[in-house]
């Protein structure tokens, strides 16, 4: 086994906040899983989200609803493969009806964001929205006084390069794929990140 699966069996034993603390069911009957993260463990990307929401949720699986496929396809547009990407979140279990995690919620996950940085060393981090955003960077300012540019910041002694992007469900909101637009800001964004890891 290799060390990022053993940590994320831990994970998924995490009982740290309320949010893991539901014991593979929900009191609605339905399934409960944390939602450790997937991909290659020697990852260059790595994509840090707010927190899985309801299919994630039920598959276990980081970003596989709807906006997880308008992520997917966005990628390939850019010429990233998500296969090559590990994809995670700041918080791994879901909040009630999808709210905003609280900070007490996110410092309880955030143990587990760290060893999977040091797990993974990626030489780059998408943060998908505010909260990966803010909370990786330590910063107040919303995403779109952070996104478009490159930022560096420490973690454990560790300092690594975060670009911050839309959440999905942003360009989700706001369809339309013209010049200027949600969806084409946060393509050049990734166009971006995949020209920083070929340099």
């Amino acid at each position: 086994m290799s060390a990022l699966s053993a940590l994320h069996q831990r994970v998924c034993q995490c009982r740290n906040c309320p949010l893991g603390q539901a014991d593979g069911v929900r009191e609605d009957g339905s399934a409960f899983y944390h939602v450790p993260g997937e991909g290659p463990e020697n990852a260059r990307l790595m994509i840090v989200g707010e927190a899985p929401g309801a299919e994630e949720e039920r598959t276990g699986r980081p970003f596989v609803g709807r906006s997880g496929r308008l992520l997917t396809e966005i990628l390939a547009a850019a010429g990233l493969e998500r296969e090559e990407i590990f994809i995670t979140s700041v918080c791994k279990c879901r909040p009630p009806k999808n709210r905003t995690p609280l900070k007490t919620e996110i410092a309880a996950c955030l143990p587990w964001l760290a060893a999977q940085f040091e797990a993974i060393r990626p030489r780059l981090v998408l943060a998908v929205g505010n909260v990966p955003s803010q909370t990786l960077l330590g910063v107040k300012t919303g995403i779109n006084g952070l996104r478009g540019r490159f930022h560096q910041f420490t973690w454990n002694g560790r300092t690594m390069t975060l670009r911050p992007l839309f959440h999905p469900a942003y360009l989700l909101r706001n369809p339309r794929r013209v010049e200027g637009s949600p969806w084409d800001k946060m393509l050049r964004d990734l166009v971006e990140a995949r020209r920083f890891l070929a340099g």
